[in-house]
């Protein structure tokens, strides 16, 4: 009895520890959001964290294993509602999401403003699915727009002056949906000259598209090209949020996540697809290159 006690006043505790980072979350971010470059919030580098420690008595012998789904779209471009893709993120128990909306990033501000707002359980990347005159390119812990239509070079290098990350989505994006758009999806062997953080070596699609994932698992292992890779559902519908997810290791939330594409220590991997969630993913594809074909999304999903 003793004991239990004594685990339930070290939970008060550490709580007790945590809620000054919970607070004034809204607030912090506010103060920091003028910033030039991303700056995380004690809210997303201490408290949720935080929250998955609770009741640890040596938590400095813990790592955290951290799950996130880094390319999502919302109704900022043509993917679904916000509030409908952060409540799925919820029930999935991810730690994190990028918003990465074509060419847009007020979608992703806003994700990360009702985070903070609401408190809810999870960390927002900011971020933006870059069309770059030689495919798409994702940049991640980003606050402010990118101009499409650079070459993918100069894209990477607007991106990194921005502070952020820049990861290849979809580096080998089937040629005969290309075609059909009339526009580059993905860079393709850029990836081997061009100054990348990051590979999509998982962007989640059911069946045999999974080849074009394979092939840029084994472009990176075949040149030698020691960055991270990333996982990603590029989910355009909310039920699909999490079909793809990035892994990374570390105590400090989405910060630990920054460090880890510095030091290429993140990893991706795909989720199981229901039969009933196949047909779907299927269904709004077929309508999606119609959809875009009229409205010029240059994108397929």
């Amino acid at each position: 009895m003793e004991q239990k006690l004594n685990y339930l006043e070290n939970i008060e505790r550490q709580l007790q520890d945590l809620v000054r980072f919970e607070e004034n979350a809204a607030a912090e971010l506010e103060r920091i959001e003028t910033a030039p470059v991303w700056q995380p919030t004690d809210y997303e580098r201490y408290f949720l964290p935080g929250l998955r420690l609770l009741g640890i008595n040596r938590q400095d012998g813990i790592i955290l294993q951290n799950i996130g789904d880094l390319h999502i779209h919302t109704q900022w471009s043509d993917g679904d509602d916000l509030d409908a893709v952060l409540a799925k993120a919820l029930d999935l128990h991810l730690d994190a999401i990028a918003i990465t909306d074509h060419d847009e990033i007020e979608g992703a501000l806003e994700a990360r403003r009702r985070v903070h707002r609401d408190r809810l359980r999870i960390a927002v990347i900011p971020g933006i699915e870059v069309s770059s005159r030689d495919g798409h390119i994702g940049a991640l812990f980003v606050t402010k727009k990118i101009p499409k239509g650079l070459t993918a070079a100069e894209t990477v290098q607007r991106i990194h002056e921005a502070g952020g990350i820049a990861v290849a989505h979809h580096p080998y994006s089937p040629r005969w949906i290309e075609k059909i758009l009339r526009v580059k999806l993905g860079c393709g062997d850029l990836i081997r000259s061009v100054d990348f953080d990051a590979i999509e070596v998982t962007n989640a699609v059911p069946g045999r598209g999974v080849k074009y994932n394979i092939q840029a698992i084994e472009k990176m292992r075949e040149h030698h090209i020691p960055i991270a890779a990333t996982g990603s559902s590029d989910a355009h519908l909310a039920a699909f949020v999490g079909k793809g997810k990035t892994y990374w290791a570390g105590n400090e939330g989405i910060v630990s996540l920054l460090h880890a594409f510095r030091f290429g220590l993140t990893t991706g991997a795909e989720a199981y697809w229901k039969t009933r969630e196949k047909l779907l993913y299927y269904l709004h594809l077929m309508k999606a290159i119609v959809r875009n074909r009229i409205k010029n999304y240059q994108s397929v999903n």
